[in-house]
């Protein structure tokens, strides 16, 4: 309990208290309730990452800094919640901003980009500084022979900057608009909900059913990396998360079995990263679909299946045939430190999963939805831990008990806020852009921009889409890098007639495989931090392996069968092919299939795999063959092998 006797944990209590009192109090409009949630962000930023990181905890003055930002945060939050009426019922862009207003919007803006710039680095900071540069100095633009073609209208004068701080602070646009939007009304709850669900068990009951499941298998613990990752990450949405904590497990795993740092480092990564392709958390940027296209969160989970599927059964491919090139082993039964009747005693930790995604697919609300799972897992939890506890200690063990799932329970509430940093400041940042984009309308102008480079072909302008978001998506969460993508390559590739809903998809995956992308590959420099690896070389290690995402993105824009989108008679197949298509790239990343490959035979899995993948049935069947021939050879050559050796065994 004293633990959480200190500034952060009070105000991340207080932010939780604040989320769940407005499901189960008296809501706020969105304009007062979003602002006061992007608050409490800055303000648990300002306390958690201070100016200087040898101050926390001290009374320096850097240190004394960091409390008066968070205390002009905390006063801009009250100015919303006290000027509420008045902030509900003006006419946005009619009403003229009073002083206050000008100096609040000011105010927030700056506290925002700091924020941004201690929580996440300089990479998304620099783009909102570019953005605002972009804002104010855009008319000049047009002069330029060069730069005219992306100058916008305006001047800079007094009207233009209320303009500004009008969208940007005092409506549901900018700072306050979908990101912040949702990261309030959606995504928080869903990180108290996983925070509750590893606190209660659920984070290593994952790992004992993965080490279950596929521990006996060759390369045992790298693919019960792959399993628990999957289910970790489809809570936690998260690929450093994800990565953070299965790592401390599965990477020396991996090496003890015998893969090298940078490869144990690697399947993390990648196993990591598949997590926020996975639903139903997918890392905010499932919401944030729903929300950009208007259609329900289930639409968005749904299509999502079958492409993070292919994913990690081509992770998981690749790890069996390295397993088999490399002679890994199998974990022993001695070495697994859980069984089944353990297991089966904690199962119950998945019956607030399964209610949650079946209120989900219902149209339930998902902050009411999301709340009644945690309110499931503290009393499941209550019940077993109370039981135990009576059972070895009597009435007082009982009451040790239920103090300790109280107890337990205020700590998943300050996880979860603290987590929520992660979603609230980049969200409140990359809302920014996104209201400098609506004013100047650079969507547009970035999409006239990209087709006429890539002169009107598909292929150039989705490699162009695909460069942009993942140098964009370098250094920033996925979800800020998303939202980046969404807003600048979207009209783009609604320009070029692909569905709106494979366009979001395409700059998601993207986005998220920005994480095990180099340079600057978050997911991966987490694991090879682990791992003791070189951090460039298991960022292209990582990058191989994730090498499925890059083609099943592509596919399911010139298809949307694999998005679930059409006729069964056309998903079916499509699936069919893709995963033989998975197996082909497993070979052709592994270097084996059922022999060493040489360079050629590698280029001729990555051809079929191609073909396999694209959802056009006759390029899948000469994918096939192509496929089958490589198989023959490699099988052929193998005897081959095998055969000569025995004769040369037989003369010695």
């Amino acid at each position: 309990m004293k633990s959480l006797l200190n500034p952060a944990s009070i105000i991340a209590l207080c932010w939780a208290a604040f989320q769940i009192h407005m499901v189960y109090g008296e809501p706020l409009e969105l304009i007062v309730a979003v602002p006061i949630h992007v608050m409490f962000g800055v303000v648990l930023t300002f306390i958690t990452h201070p100016l200087r990181q040898d101050s926390r905890g001290t009374l320096s003055l850097a240190r004394a800094s960091d409390y008066l930002l968070a205390a002009i945060a905390a006063a801009i939050a009250a100015y919303y919640l006290i000027d509420a009426e008045r902030l509900v019922t003006r006419i946005a862009m009619v009403d003229l901003l009073e002083k206050w207003d000008f100096i609040v919007g000011i105010a927030t803006i700056a506290l925002v980009i700091e924020a941004v710039r201690r929580s996440l680095g300089m990479g998304l900071t620099v783009v909102i500084l570019v953005f605002l540069g972009y804002q104010f100095i855009g008319p000049a633009l047009r002069d330029l022979p060069l730069l005219s073609i992306i100058g916008h209208g305006g001047e800079p004068t007094m009207l233009f900057l209320e303009t500004f701080l009008d969208l940007q602070t005092m409506q549901n646009e900018g700072v306050f608009g979908i990101p912040s939007i949702v990261s309030y009304s959606q995504v928080f709850y869903f990180l108290l909900f996983g925070a509750f669900l590893q606190l209660f068990g659920g984070g290593q009951l994952f790992m004992d059913m993965s080490v279950l499941l596929v521990g006996r298998f060759r390369g045992g613990m790298a693919k019960v990396s792959i399993v628990s990752s999957t289910l970790f990450g489809a809570v936690s949405g998260s690929a450093t998360a994800n990565a953070a904590v299965m790592g401390m497990f599965t990477i020396p795993a991996m090496k003890k079995s015998g893969m090298s740092s940078e490869e144990s480092a690697a399947v993390e990564a990648a196993s990591s990263t598949g997590g926020q392709l996975m639903p139903p958390v997918m890392g905010a940027a499932a919401f944030l679909i729903a929300q950009f296209m208007g259609i329900p969160y289930a639409q968005v989970a749904i299509a999502a299946l079958i492409p993070a599927l292919l994913f990690y059964i081509a992770l998981y491919f690749v790890v069996d045939l390295l397993a088999r090139r490399k002679g890994l082993t199998a974990l022993k039964l001695s070495e697994m430190d859980t069984n089944w009747a353990s297991v089966f005693k904690r199962l119950y930790l998945f019956i607030p999963v399964i209610m949650l995604v079946y209120q989900i697919m219902a149209g339930r609300a998902l902050s009411s939805a999301t709340l009644e799972a945690i309110w499931v897992t503290i009393v499941f939890g209550l019940i077993t831990r109370v039981w135990g506890g009576f059972s070895t200690e009597g009435i007082s063990g009982a009451v040790k008990a239920t103090a300790n799932v109280f107890i337990d329970s205020l700590k998943a509430l300050d996880s979860g806020s603290r987590g929520a940093i992660a979603v609230a400041i980049p969200c409140a940042g990359a809302g920014i852009v996104v209201g400098i984009a609506s004013m100047t309308n650079l969507g547009l102008t970035f999409g006239s921009f990209v087709t006429a480079l890539s002169g009107g072909m598909l292929i150039p302008a989705l490699l162009l889409v695909m460069l942009m978001v993942i140098v964009m998506g370098m250094g920033m969460p996925t979800t800020a890098a998303y939202i980046m993508g969404a807003i600048l390559a979207i009209p783009a590739l609604d320009k070029l007639g692909i569905p709106a809903l494979s366009s979001h998809f395409f700059v998601l995956y993207f986005a998220a495989l920005s994480m095990v992308t180099p340079p600057v590959a978050l997911a991966a420099f987490v694991a090879g931090g682990i791992a003791k690896a070189n951090i460039w070389k298991t960022g292209w290690i990582a990058f191989r392996y994730s090498l499925a995402g890059f083609l099943v993105a592509y596919a399911f824009v010139f298809s949307p069968a694999l998005l679930l989108q059409g006729e069964w008679t056309e998903i079916l197949p499509a699936v069919v092919t893709a995963v033989i298509g998975c197996y082909a790239l497993a070979g052709c990343v592994a270097g084996y299939l059922r022999a060493r490959n040489t360079l050629l035979e590698s280029f001729l899995l990555f051809v079929a795999a191609a073909m396999l993948i694209a959802p056009v049935i006759k390029a899948s069947l000469a994918g096939l063959v192509l496929l089958t021939l490589v198989w023959v050879w490699q099988v052929r050559k193998t005897k081959a092998a095998s055969s000569n050796a025995l004769m040369e065994s037989s003369r010695a």
